[in-house]
C-alpha cells in the first residue's frame, strides 16, 4: 500500500506503541477466555495482562490475586488511530491498514498527528476538529509544554478532550485491528473459541454470572494497567436489550465519589515497600487512598459528565520531541527522575523497580507508577436511584493521552430497586 493516502493523511508500517489495560471489577465479558487451560494461573500463549514486568511471566504465570476473576486477554481489547474531533478511528476506514505519528517519535500512534482534517473524517464528529479542552491540572504527560505549541505533541489524543475521540467499539476490538490490517507493536490477539482478532466486544455473549447492584447506592469498580499511557477513564451503563453503541452508553455516565479513588494491591505482596508503607491488613490486601485525586467535568463529552484522571504516573524511556527533553535522556525510564510524568501517589515510590528475565516489557513499573501490574485503581460510582431495574452492561472507557488509543471492556450487571 502507498504510504500517502486520502487527503494528506500520511500512513506507513510501524512498530507501534500500545498501552494496555482491563476492567477487573466487575469481571468483563472480554475476560471469558480466562477459563481456558492456556490461561490458567496467569499463563498465556503470548502477552499476559498481569504476569509480566517482574511479576511472573506468561510461561510460568503468577499469583494474580484480585485480578484473577478477570485477565485472560481482557487487556487486548481497544480502539486505535482515534483522534479528538474525528468521526472514526482510522482502523474503521476502508483502505487504511497502517499509520504512524510524526518525528521524532513517528512510531507512536498520534504523536503530533490528528487522523482527520477539514475535508476528511471529521464531519460526523460531535465537535469536528475540536482542540484540547482538558484543564491543565488534569494533564498526565508532557505537563510543562505550552498548550498548542510544537512541543505539545499529544494534543490530538483522546484524553485531551475526554469522550470526544471516536471508538471502534465501546467494548473494545480484539487486538485493536482487523486480521488483515498491518499494524505493528502489541496489536496482537490469540484466536480461540470465544473471539478472534478484529472481533467487536459489543458482540460478545453476555456473562452467565451477573454482578448484583442496587439503584441509589455506590458500588465498587476497578481497572488495572499493563502498559500505562496516562489519560483518564469513565464508567457508563446501557440496558442489555439495546444495541451496545457508544451513543447508548453516553446516555448514562456514572458519577464518582470523589473521595474514594484508591490503589488496591492484588496480593499481600507490596513490591518496593519501605518504612512509610502502611501495614498490610490481615484479612486482605493493602488499600491506599489516592491523595488529591483529579476528576474532570469541564470540556468533557457527554457535556458535563465526569471523568477520572489515571492516578498512576507514566515513566517514559525518553522525551524526544517533548518539553524539556533533556530531563529524560533515555534509553531507559530510570535514566533520570524527569522520566516520571508526575509524583507517584504512594510516598514509598522512589523509582523503577528492577526487572530481570522474561517479559520485562515497556518501561516496567515502580511501586505505584508506570506499568503497574500488581494492583487495581478502585473507585466508587453511584448507580442512579431512578434507574429502571433490570440487566445492564457496564462499559469502562480509558482515553489515553500518550497515544491515539481508547481501551474498552464491558461487564454484565443486574440492577434492582432500592
Amino acid at each position: 500500500m502507498a504510504s500517502k493516502l486520502k487527503n494528506g493523511v500520511l500512513l506507513a508500517a510501524a512498530m507501534l506503541v500500545s498501552g494496555h489495560g482491563a476492567l477487573f471489577i466487575p469481571p468483563p465479558r472480554n475476560a471469558m477466555d480466562n477459563i481456558l487451560p492456556e490461561y490458567s494461573g496467569g499463563k498465556s500463549p503470548a502477552q499476559g495482562c498481569t504476569c509480566t514486568n517482574g511479576n511472573g511471566n506468561h510461561l510460568e504465570g503468577c499469583n494474580r490475586g484480585l485480578r484473577d476473576q478477570g485477565d485472560g486477554q481482557s487487556c487486548m481489547w481497544w480502539s486505535q488511530g482515534c483522534s479528538i474531533g474525528c468521526e472514526k478511528c482510522v482502523t474503521e476506514i476502508e483502505g487504511f491498514d497502517a499509520f504512524v505519528g510524526k518525528p521524532p517519535q513517528a512510531d507512536k500512534i498520534g504523536f503530533r498527528t490528528r487522523y482527520c482534517n477539514s475535508t476528511f473524517n471529521s464531519a460526523g464528529s460531535p465537535a469536528p476538529l475540536i482542540n484540547s479542552t482538558l484543564p491543565r491540572h488534569a494533564w498526565t504527560l508532557n505537563i510543562g509544554a505550552e498548550e498548542g505549541s510544537g512541543e505539545d505533541s499529544y494534543q490530538y489524543n483522546p484524553w485531551r478532550a475526554p469522550g470526544y475521540a471516536p471508538v471502534a467499539d465501546p467494548c473494545g476490538r480484539a487486538g485493536g485491528k482487523g486480521k488483515k490490517q498491518k499494524i505493528g507493536g502489541d496489536s496482537t490477539f490469540v484466536d480461540n473459541k470465544f473471539a478472534q482478532m478484529g472481533d467487536y466486544g459489543s458482540k460478545l455473549p453476555p456473562s452467565v454470572n451477573k454482578t448484583q447492584w442496587v439503584a441509589g447506592t455506590y458500588v465498587e469498580v476497578a481497572w488495572g494497567p499493563l502498559y500505562n499511557h496516562g489519560g483518564g477513564y469513565q464508567y457508563r451503563l446501557c440496558p442489555v436489550e439495546e444495541a451496545l453503541t457508544e451513543e447508548c452508553f453516553q446516555r448514562t455516565p456514572l458519577q464518582f465519589d470523589r473521595t474514594k479513588q484508591t490503589l488496591v494491591w492484588t496480593t499481600k505482596a507490596v513490591p518496593g515497600a519501605d518504612h512509610t508503607t502502611p501495614p498490610v491488613p490481615a484479612g486482605g490486601t493493602l488499600r491506599f487512598p489516592v491523595p488529591a485525586p483529579v476528576f474532570v467535568d469541564e470540556g468533557t463529552w457527554p457535556v458535563g459528565s465526569t471523568w477520572a484522571r489515571d492516578p498512576i504516573p507514566r515513566a517514559q524511556d525518553g522525551r524526544a520531541g517533548l518539553f524539556n527533553a533533556s530531563n529524560c535522556p533515555g534509553p531507559t525510564a530510570d535514566s533520570a527522575p524527569g522520566c516520571v510524568a508526575f509524583p507517584p501517589p504512594c510516598p514509598w515510590d522512589h523509582g523503577i523497580l528492577k526487572c530481570e528475565g522474561l517479559d520485562c516489557h515497556g518501561t516496567t513499573m515502580g511501586p505505584c507508577s508506570s506499568d503497574w501490574v500488581v494492583g487495581l485503581v478502585s473507585d466508587m460510582v453511584l448507580i442512579p436511584k431512578d434507574l429502571k431495574p433490570g440487566n445492564y452492561v457496564l462499559s469502562w472507557r480509558w482515553d489515553c493521552e500518550e497515544t491515539a488509543q481508547v481501551w474498552g471492556n464491558c461487564a454484565d450487571v443486574a440492577i434492582s430497586s432500592p
